[in-house]
């Protein structure tokens, strides 16, 4: 992403109506965003980017499941910025652990509603300074998950708090970058010959891994029942019951519903006026358009066919001002 905010200190603030626009917004990530609980989106990516270190919080007013990956960037830190736990990689995570994954992993992130968290991404050079100087293999910083470590959390947590505010900000960016580096430094310092837990290999995780794969290997215009996606991943119904309220809180019709609806929603807003609302809502396997549309706007906000309009007209209006 271009602009003047890249890799300048300036807070920069970027609000969002849509959990996909949010999505594309964070700078330097790939991601995609399905929306699983219901009402109208609003979020905003709150940021600074130093040289060599991106620093923002990321709010959202709804529950999100967060496909993710750091496309450069030797290594992220998250954590929640209040006092509310989300999933990794379907894991719980409390407000109290501060998460880590490496540039160019894949990972999974389920957030609830009214929810901010907290990113740090170290540039990959700069943690290959840090890992030289610690004396750190590669492998051993690419297998951590997670730091239990209260008082590191807490000191990152009022750091950053200060720093995303619209206070001046009092140092300089090389100041920062050093501070900053000086933390990540003393808390991989400090796990190194601690009992760090690396990352899971648990059957509800392997569960969930083969129905990703199973959604977005099946024909989008079936309807995939639970009982087709338990023959799929080779488990028991109560498993799978299990397996989805444990790791997303829903049974695991709620979540293809919603997963089915947020496919619908990209389509709309890929849409060029060619296909109506029906024909795509169809095509993700909704052959009830009233019912499909109930529920469309009871997780969005607003009607299938305003998603459409109004995406539209917005294209049209860009497209008349660079005419």
């Amino acid at each position: 992403m271009g602009g003047i905010c890249e890799l300048a200190p300036e807070l920069c603030v970027r609000p969002s109506d849509d959990a996909n626009q949010q999505a594309n917004s964070l700078f330097n990530w790939t991601q995609a965003y399905d929306q699983i609980s219901e009402g109208a989106y609003y979020g905003k990516i709150v940021e600074r980017r130093f040289e060599n270190i991106h620093v923002f919080r990321e709010d959202s007013n709804r529950g999100l499941r967060q496909d993710c990956r750091v496309e450069k960037g030797g290594l992220w830190l998250g954590l929640s910025a209040e006092e509310k736990s989300l999933y990794l990689n379907h894991l719980q995570k409390s407000a109290d652990h501060m998460l880590l994954r490496t540039g160019g992993l894949d990972f999974e992130l389920v957030t609830p509603e009214n929810f901010s968290i907290y990113g740090v991404v170290v540039g990959e050079e700069t943690l290959q300074a840090i890992s030289e100087q610690l004396e750190l293999e590669e492998l051993e910083v690419s297998q951590l998950s997670q730091v239990d470590s209260t008082t590191h959390t807490n000191q990152l947590k009022r750091y950053l708090s200060a720093l995303l505010t619209n206070e001046p900000v009092r140092w300089s960016g090389y100041t920062h970058e050093a501070l900053l580096k000086d933390f990540i430094a003393d808390l991989l310092n400090s796990l190194r010959d601690s009992d760090v837990p690396r990352e899971p290999l648990f059957q509800r995780a392997k569960v969930m891994q083969r129905v990703k794969q199973t959604l977005s290997d099946c024909n989008s215009s079936h309807p995939l029942t639970v009982s087709e996606l338990c023959d799929a991943v080779h488990v028991s119904r109560r498993t799978l019951q299990n397996t989805f309220h444990s790791c997303c809180g829903m049974s695991p019709q709620q979540f293809i519903h919603r997963i089915r609806l947020n496919q619908v929603r990209r389509a709309l807003l890929n849409s060029h006026g060619e296909h109506s609302v029906y024909d795509i809502a169809f095509s993700y396997g909704f052959c009830h358009l009233g019912l499909f549309a109930g529920n469309y706007k009871r997780l969005f906000g607003e009607s299938p066919s305003a998603t459409l309009t109004n995406h539209n007209r917005t294209r049209l209006s860009t497209h008349d001002l660079f005419d």
